[in-house]
């Protein structure tokens, strides 16, 4: 993931009602989206907004540039398992936001960014979760953002 993008897990309500946090860590079993089914034709939907794109491994489907607005739709078994979206907060592009707040509320789902935040699928609580990530202060001020990433000079002179 590039400094410039925001990443959110699509996670259905019901999952994270049932399993709180726990239904975003990585594992063996089926995910959030094991028991739940992703909205009808939300592959043409995705692809209405970003081109499909070539992925790491046979069992993820992706839409977008890996540096850019982007979605992965993981795979177990032909059923999806997770779902993610990057957005690139360099260029945000209005038409790719509103298709992933759209593909949540379909989906009866909310976001959760990768430090946890859930966000309700809404123009409001979408543009403050992206003004307040560490993407948004790298994308806006790239110097200081880097720069905080140094250990300070040593005061032995």
């Amino acid at each position: 993931m590039a400094d410039w993008q925001v990443e959110f897990s699509i996670v259905p309500r019901r999952a994270l009602a049932t399993a709180g946090t726990a239904a975003l860590r990585p594992s063996t079993d089926a995910g959030p989206w094991g028991a739940e089914s992703l909205p009808a034709g939300y592959q043409s939907r995705l692809a209405a907004v970003a081109s499909p794109a070539s992925s790491s491994s046979a069992d993820v489907q992706s839409w977008g540039p890996e540096d850019g607005n982007r979605l992965d739709v993981s795979y177990v078994d032909g059923r999806a398992t997770n779902v993610t979206a990057r957005v690139d907060v360099r260029r945000l592009d209005a038409k790719f936001g509103a298709m992933v707040l759209q593909f949540a509320r379909t989906a009866n789902a909310v976001l959760v960014r990768s430090d946890g935040l859930v966000v309700e699928p809404i123009v409001g609580a979408f543009a403050a979760a992206l003004r307040s990530s560490a993407a948004w202060r790298f994308a806006n001020d790239p110097s200081a953002q880097l720069a905080s990433y140094l250990d300070p000079a040593p005061d032995d002179e």
